[in-house]
């Protein structure tokens, strides 16, 4: 049997492979309610032994402290909502001024020598790892939406100034990934799109982000090792672009925002894919039958000619046991 490394090697690569490469999110690894609730549904843990997800990472050093009183702050210090990874109570940055703010030091995101020993647990998986929250997600953290879209109208130096901060602790944090761990990939992340198109606009987007992001990519690239990004909604405006600027994955197509057989026509061959099977409606409110023939029909249309790997869109969390079986199921069928 192939590892995980070299699973994702071919599929880098745009090899044609005959099983369907798969990633649960670290599901069949996990204590999650979920996963429990699986292990009932089967009569033992023998899912998990039959699964061989090819992928052992995640987005990492989004928050550090324990909260106190209700409220957590992330590694930037913005105060959040404990059990929100969203929900922010305060925004850092009031005026369009980034002169005064404390940059966070990527050594005290998080306990690094912890994630090396996550990494050695299982050696022979592709390591995807990346700094949670990307440019776009983290301005609005530290500005608020509304502010940060206003102000790349009104206050674009400012807006330039503070996507250099984020980004350069994106950069340093990199940097130290590479240095200090068994990385095969950085797993970055920006969730620049919603269900209809581009947030702040295609134009803004190539002004503000496209650039930056290519140095991401880049310093990725420098080490030697590749870039794969996720981005929900409807991610087929910026496809081209990503291609241009080097991007190696592209992870989430979801398929309730993007037509994923035109997704596959524009990537095949230039960009790796990972997901499209939708944890907002097939998941949730599909049969198990239809579960089935839905993942049957996304190894065969996104994997022709290599470069997928199926997975959910976002982690499974609280899906119906029975439809998370079926998608279990109908994987191990494949493989």
């Amino acid at each position: 049997m192939q590892t995980g490394k070299q699973i994702m090697k071919d599929v880098l690569a745009h090899k044609p492979m005959d099983k369907a490469a798969h990633w649960l999110m670290g599901l069949e690894h996990s204590d999650f309610e979920l996963a429990k609730k699986l292990d009932t549904h089967y009569g033992s843990n023998s899912w998990r032994r039959q699964l061989h997800s090819c992928i052992h990472g995640g987005h990492i050093g989004f928050i550090k402290d324990e909260p106190q009183n209700g409220v957590v702050r992330d590694t930037f210090g913005v105060p959040l909502q404990v059990g929100s990874i969203s929900h922010t109570l305060d925004i850092l940055v009031k005026t369009p001024d980034i002169s005064g703010f404390a940059w966070p030091n990527p050594e005290d995101m998080l306990d690094w020598d912890d994630l090396c020993k996550q990494m050695d647990a299982r050696p022979d998986d592709f390591q995807l790892w990346g700094l949670a929250m990307g440019l776009f997600e983290r301005g609005w953290y530290l500005r608020g939406t509304e502010n940060l879209l206003v102000d790349m109208i009104e206050e674009e130096e400012f807006v330039e100034e503070l996507l250099d901060g984020i980004m350069n602790v994106h950069l340093a944090f990199i940097d130290m990934l590479c240095e200090r761990t068994n990385v095969d990939a950085i797993y970055g992340g920006d969730d620049v799109c919603d269900q209809r198109g581009v947030i702040m606009g295609l134009e803004r987007w190539r002004q503000f982000f496209k650039p930056r992001q290519k140095q991401l990519i880049e310093r990725a690239h420098s080490h030697g090792i590749p870039y794969i990004m996720h981005s929900c909604g409807n991610v087929l405006p910026l496809i081209d672009d990503l291609i241009e600027i080097g991007l190696d994955g592209l992870e989430s197509l979801q398929p309730e925002a993007v037509d994923l057989a035109t997704l596959k026509q524009k990537a095949k061959g230039k960009l790796a894919l990972i997901g499209g099977m939708g944890v907002q409606k097939m998941l949730f409110s599909g049969t198990p039958e239809e579960i089935r023939t839905e993942t049957h029909r996304l190894k065969a249309m996104m994997g022709e000619g290599g470069g997928y790997v199926l997975a959910p869109s976002k982690g499974l969390w609280d899906e119906p046991t029975e439809n998370a079986a079926a998608f279990i199921d109908a994987i191990i069928e494949e493989i």
